[in-house]
């Protein structure tokens, strides 16, 4: 009989000399670009890491310039490197009947992000990250920052107050043997100089959103009340401590160390790669994404099935707006120049002579996903139930006569993870049928992809 406690993961320095096949798994590489390389202790040569593989306890991870990747810890914590960068993963104790635990990781050179996971959120003191001149002390937090030996710089991510998660503020303290701060407001951050104490707490909104691009994150939109440049969310106190691309499937990553058997080791290996493999998103993956704003848009995709039509190969098109920070899809968001809209809808282009105008357009509304469970699928409805995966259709435009029926009605749309990035494109079924007094009756069907 398997015993609980052989779930506990007790690593120390000591394991760094065990041969490879002692290898303690922590978890696993997600969202790999580029050129990634992990050498383990006690090997002759690296290994090449893409999504998927095992990460293992003091791996020296290192990415060319072209390279960045996240590592998901068994605890949920998550960190991602970009370009140029190198990080060893010093110590990591896990028992996940207490959340108890302790991680340990030094980042050397490059660009990185943390989000804290159930280890530091029981225990903050249990989690350190170490930098050429200075250390990290975590306090249940999103941060990041720029690591070399020359210097280093931390900023602040997240939460904010009366985040829409119940989560404590975020908040770092970095210290050497000089001195200390405390970071406490998202936007800001220190910068460390070799010798020196840390510089006192500034707005580095600016480094950040240089820092969350190099990551490959989806950069922070608009200003904050004070100033800092963060997202409106932020100094709201709406972003949470969700990390990005899969990191809600962290904990679900790679077979335990300590005597499961067959059954239980293919089951937590195959929800791992259910977190990262191409093919429907779940909800819990989108609310991981990093916070901020995003847009779907498929520009005119086609072509699509019409009967009434007068164009011999008339187009579909849609634009979705999601809200990351604020858990909302659709309504409005980013403006984009190409659909010159920062509304989302969904629209068939080509249905009548462009004498008399040829598009039919219909907004849809926004829903909230934070409750949302399950596949990431949505279905417009003319009247949508409220709590559901159904998506109100708002206003129509129409050039083609005066409108009546039940337009794009019964029109899904799926998120669609794609490249081992969570919530990559959006996948739309569409269907339409109208009548109105220029075509008697149009209905149309057909299949196509936004990309965000």
């Amino acid at each position: 009989m398997m015993l609980l406690s052989f779930l506990l993961c007790v690593v120390t320095a000591a394991s760094a000399q065990v041969p490879a096949a002692g290898l303690t798994r922590i978890g696993a590489a997600a969202a790999v670009k580029g050129a990634v390389m992990a050498q383990a202790p006690g090997a002759a040569v690296g290994r090449v890491l893409s999504s998927g593989k095992p990460v293992f306890l003091n791996d020296h991870v290192t990415t060319d310039a072209a390279g960045r990747l996240q590592v998901l810890l068994l605890d949920e914590t998550v960190f991602t490197i970009g370009p140029n960068s190198d990080m060893v993963l010093d110590e990591f104790v896990y028992d996940p009947a207490t959340s108890s635990g302790k991680v340990t990781a030094r980042v050397t050179k490059g660009v990185f992000r943390f989000v804290t996971g159930k280890v530091a959120r029981k225990d903050p003191a249990s989690m350190k990250v170490t930098l050429p001149v200075g250390t990290i002390g975590i306090r249940g937090t999103i941060a990041g920052g720029q690591a070399s030996p020359d210097g280093s710089t931390v900023i602040l991510f997240g939460p904010g107050a009366q985040n829409n998660a119940n989560e404590n503020p975020g908040s770092v303290a970095v210290g050497n043997a000089g001195g200390d701060v405390v970071i406490t407001q998202p936007g800001f951050g220190t910068t460390v100089l070799p010798g020196l104490p840390p510089a006192s707490v500034t707005d580095m909104s600016g480094q950040a959103q240089q820092i969350l691009g190099a990551l490959g994150e989806a950069p922070q939109q608009g200003q904050s009340s004070g100033g800092t440049g963060a997202s409106g969310s932020q100094a709201a106190g709406q972003d949470t401590a969700a990390g990005s691309g899969n990191a809600g499937t962290a904990g679900a990553v790679g077979d335990f160390t300590g005597g499961q058997n067959q059954n239980q080791t293919l089951a937590s290996q195959t929800a791992a790669a259910s977190g990262i493999a191409d093919g429907l998103s779940t909800w819990d993956q989108v609310r991981s994404i990093s916070p901020g704003q995003a847009y779907y848009f498929s520009g005119e995709a086609g072509p699509i099935t019409c009967t009434g039509c007068v164009s011999a190969a008339p187009e579909a098109s849609l634009q979705l707006q999601i809200d990351f920070s604020n858990r909302t899809v659709g309504g409005t968001g980013l403006f984009n120049p190409i659909s010159s809209s920062n509304q989302s809808f969904i629209h068939i282009h080509g249905v009548n002579d462009s004498l008399n105008g040829d598009t039919v357009q219909q907004t849809i509304s926004q829903i909230p996903f934070a409750a949302l469970a399950g596949g990431a699928s949505l279905v417009l409805k003319n009247s949508p139930s409220p709590n559901t995966n159904q998506m109100g259709l708002g206003s129509i435009t129409s050039t083609i006569g005066s409108y009546s029926g039940s337009g794009f009605d019964g029109s899904a749309i799926s998120l669609q993870n794609a490249g081992g990035v969570a919530a990559k494109n959006a996948a739309t079924n569409l269907t339409f049928s109208a009548q109105n007094t220029l075509s008697a009756t149009v209905t149309a069907s057909g299949s196509f992809t936004a990309p965000r």
